[in-house]
């Protein structure tokens, strides 16, 4: 037989025995969280993945584990760094991170990691399926609608088509309904929006008539009280007039030449 094909089966038999199982060897992580002990499995991958032996699958055993324990949060954000390393199941990790945000309670970011996995894999529909109801729970029911169609459309033998179709039934409904009232609403604040336009113009009106008056009746004020000022001005004109007057003697008898003695024009004419 030839040396390199004695060689190499003498490498693939060692293999077999030894270096196979080595490569596929379960990490102390993998196999407490396969064994139902989530708690425990935890603590061992987080230290696998800080001292780099852990396996590409050990960020999803690690959310997992996470969400199994009930720490949404922790495990929404192992799954977030197992996004971020190479190699990893993406579209998985995405899935999983979706669920644990579903969990709790975060709508709006569940179905944003459903769409990053149906990124990953348009033909993923169950991610599909979960983003519906994430979107259903969030009362995005346009977007609803469209996922649960195209799930039925994808999935035409689904055992929950009669559940999903009769869901569909009522969601159109029910966005009939809330178009219906936001176009009652719409009018409505348009109705109002006009009423108090109206009414603003009014005020207005109201406010520039009584500024009017106010002002008629300033004027009015400061003429009768000009006129006041006048007949006062008048009345102390003639008040000093006549005290003036009562101190002047324009009596004949008391008219001076300029000298002490006093012009006496009480004789009898020299013209008779």
């Amino acid at each position: 037989m030839n040396r390199k094909y004695i060689f190499y089966a003498v490498v693939f038999s060692f293999l077999m025995c030894t270096g196979t199982a080595a490569l596929f060897a379960e990490s102390e992580g993998e196999k407490l969280f396969k064994s139902n002990r989530p708690a425990e499995a935890l603590l061992f991958l987080e230290d696998e993945i800080k001292n780099g032996t852990a396996s590409s699958a050990a960020w999803n055993y690690l959310g997992l584990a996470y969400f199994q324990t009930g720490d949404y949060q922790n495990s929404v954000d192992a799954f977030a760094r197992g996004l971020k390393v190479p190699s990893t199941n993406k579209k998985i990790l995405a899935f999983n991170q979706g669920n644990a945000y579903y969990a709790m309670g975060d709508y709006e970011n569940a179905a944003k990691s459903y769409t990053l996995a149906l990124s990953a894999d348009p033909k993923f529909t169950q991610a599909l399926l979960n983003r519906a109801n994430s979107n259903l729970m969030a009362q995005k029911y346009p977007e609803t609608i469209t996922d649960y169609e195209r799930f039925i459309v994808m999935e035409p033998q689904d055992p929950q088509r009669p559940q999903i179709e009769q869901l569909l039934a009522l969601l159109k409904q029910e966005v009939v309904r809330q178009e219906e009232e936001a176009r009652v609403a719409a009018e409505e604040a348009a109705r109002i929006a006009e009423e108090e336009r109206r009414m603003a113009e009014e005020l207005a009106r109201q406010r520039e008539e009584e500024e009017r008056l106010e002002a008629e009746r300033r004027a009015e004020e400061e003429r009768l009280a000009e006129q006041r000022r006048a007949e006062e001005a008048e009345r102390r004109r003639k008040l000093l007039e006549d005290v003036a007057n009562s101190l002047q003697n324009t009596d004949s008898t008391n008219m001076t030449s300029g000298t002490e003695d006093l012009i006496d024009y009480d004789f009898e004419s020299e013209l008779d």
